[in-house]
């Protein structure tokens, strides 16, 4: 059997998996571990269970008229639209550069009208852009933007732009630096932080058994580091109703709800004490060689791919290649030579996707 080099790896250390999957992640007072490792990171900083969870909290704390319009990123993960229209709110998407994935600006001006309260700017694949001509604009309109920066953290000295309302930095399970979830958001509006907080106070905190089934769950996924035991994984998994994609997307899914409601209810608890354990573990071991590893090795293969395919966000100022993404003609005939030739690639990577206009 050919051996598949599988299309993900876990950012995370073995030894850091076998710590949460054996419950060493302790913490008796929940609240004072998050106090503690907020103040550490900034004064402005928020820790809540997901940037789900931080949009819910930041949308509420705003309280913005029902109706008004939310200019976003036309590329995002669908449950920030879902979230946003569940708080009465209308989304308007600005249509993105493939070469730099960051919103045209034309596009994004054009997206403003008398309704238009609030602004989300998503850094995408790893890559990161400036942000000024984006506020430049917002800010003539009298709109605030928050900046997503889920798939762009790039270590504990970076939280985001002093131009922005806030900034989101996601620790879900495929994420850099991976807290197995969690989230850190930055809010620099002191008003709308303690508001944030005080509604979050509301929420309980989530069951530390939770963190130790997921770790112990991702210490078998960390098996696919092995391309022969991923090549068995991938072949049983390829012959089920769900398929490989399917199998992978229930595996690294965090939140799996089938409506709004449902959602929320899930993501409107606290990250445990055990997991904001973890989460300092994470920053304090932050790798940074590993990160410019990577980043080599995406500027080598978007080198060599430029001649055949368009590699997207390949003039992205700054890039680290969390995701690596092409725009080809065939899709399907590539994926199937890829996988023949011992390589796992997909359209179903990630959840992110085009988004279309609330009605």
């Amino acid at each position: 059997m050919m051996s598949l080099y599988p299309r993900h790896f876990l950012d995370i250390a073995t030894r850091d998996l076998v710590l949460a999957a054996s419950g060493s992640f302790k913490s008796v007072n929940p609240q004072k571990e998050t106090d503690e490792l907020e103040h550490d990171i900034d004064p402005h900083a928020l820790i809540t269970l997901s940037v789900r969870s931080a949009w819910d909290l930041l949308l509420s704390a705003l309280d913005l008229p029902e109706g008004s319009e939310v200019v976003m990123s036309a590329v995002t993960i669908p449950d920030m639209k879902r979230i946003a229209e569940a708080h009465g709110l209308l989304v308007v998407p600005a249509d993105l550069h493939a070469s730099t994935m960051a919103p045209c600006i034309e596009s994004y001006a054009r997206a403003f009208s008398d309704k238009t309260r609030l602004v989300v700017i998503a850094h995408l694949l790893g890559g990161a852009f400036d942000i000024t001509p984006y506020v430049r604009i917002a800010r003539s309109h009298g709109v605030p933007v928050v900046e997503d920066r889920a798939q762009a953290f790039t270590g504990p000295d970076a939280w985001g732009s002093e131009q922005v309302l806030a900034s989101f930095h996601s620790f879900g399970s495929i994420k850099t630096s991976t807290a197995l979830g969690t989230a850190v958001t930055i809010v620099r509006n002191r008003d709308i932080l303690d508001r944030m907080r005080e509604i979050q106070s509301r929420w309980a905190f989530q069951d530390p058994r939770h963190l130790v089934r997921k770790a112990r769950k991702y210490l078998a996924v960390q098996g696919f580091r092995s391309p022969a035991f991923y090549s068995a994984v991938a072949g049983i998994a390829s012959i089920t109703e769900r398929g490989l994609d399917g199998f992978i997307s229930s595996t690294v899914k965090g939140f799996r709800a089938a409506s709004c409601d449902e959602l929320l209810r899930l993501l409107r608890q606290r990250p445990s004490g055990s997991h904001v354990a973890l989460l300092r573990r994470r920053l304090e071991t932050f790798d940074r060689t590993h990160l410019e590893r990577r980043k080599e090795r995406g500027e080598l293969l978007a080198h060599e791919l430029s001649l055949v395919a368009e590699v997207l966000g390949h003039a992205q100022p700054a890039r680290t290649h969390w995701l690596f993404a092409v725009r080809v003609n065939d899709p399907r005939g590539l994926i199937a030579r890829l996988r023949a030739a011992g390589f796992d690639a997909t359209q179903a990577a990630t959840t992110i996707g085009a988004m279309s206009p609330s009605e």
